[in-house]
């Protein structure tokens, strides 16, 4: 069976709907703490990067305008495991905060704070998504995973890709142009900006497509 690399803390309960997701899509996660031994890389076949607290805008050479929560050891592990990784060419999957760090990895920028916020963030407290209409490339992996141009997703971010990185393809926007998903050109990268571990499974729901197919499509890279 395909192993699968999840990056976050210690704490595996909280990445329980990531495990799920990757367990049914028939790879075997792995839990990828601070304390991980980086050579492990080479023996796991692909890296999924979840969901999670902003980044520092440092990152990307800008002030601190709207970021939150920012956890510096948590950026720091994403980026060395992304480094070893794909200078394995390991395959990459970026979840959410995954999307925007391989996006700042490859030399892109974040919106701190998108426009018509409303529309992305969640709601609640945080515990409820938001769904909403996205258009996905024609050629690209979202199109091709679901035979459809429109494709509705649930949305928990107020932080978007703002200047593309290197050899990143734009495969999906939201219907106020944010980038919801991309391809690298060359290596065997996707990324969405959405939630697909909480749109299958216990966490179905009949307004958004299948997320499960974002993971059975990745393990097809693997």
């Amino acid at each position: 069976m395909k192993r699968v690399l999840i990056i976050g803390n210690n704490d595996t309960c909280r990445n329980a709907n990531y495990f799920n997701a990757v367990e049914a899509a028939e790879m075997e996660p792995l839990q990828c703490d601070f304390a991980f031994p980086l050579k492990e890389i080479s023996y796991c076949d692909g890296i999924l990067i979840p969901g999670g607290v902003d980044l520092n805008p440092a990152l990307y050479k800008k002030e601190n305008t709207d970021s939150r929560n920012i956890n510096d050891e948590l950026d720091a592990i994403d980026l060395q495991v992304l480094n070893e990784a794909l200078s394995l060419k390991k395959p990459v999957l970026g979840i959410c905060r995954g999307l925007q760090i391989l996006n700042v990895f490859f030399g892109g920028t974040l919106t701190q704070n998108v426009q018509h916020c409303e529309i992305h963030q969640s709601y609640n407290e945080g515990t409820c998504d938001r769904v909403h209409d996205t258009e996905a490339v024609e050629g690209l992996f979202v199109r091709n995973i679901y035979g459809k141009k429109n494709v509705p997703v649930n949305s928990a971010h107020h932080q978007a890709v703002e200047i593309l990185g290197e050899d990143l393809l734009p495969a999906q926007f939201s219907m106020d142009g944010i980038i919801e998903a991309f391809v690298h050109k060359t290596l065997p990268i996707i990324a969405v900006q959405w939630h697909p571990e909480r749109m299958c499974l216990s966490h179905s729901r009949n307004d958004t497509v299948d997320g499960l197919k974002i993971f059975e499509y990745f393990r097809s890279l693997l």
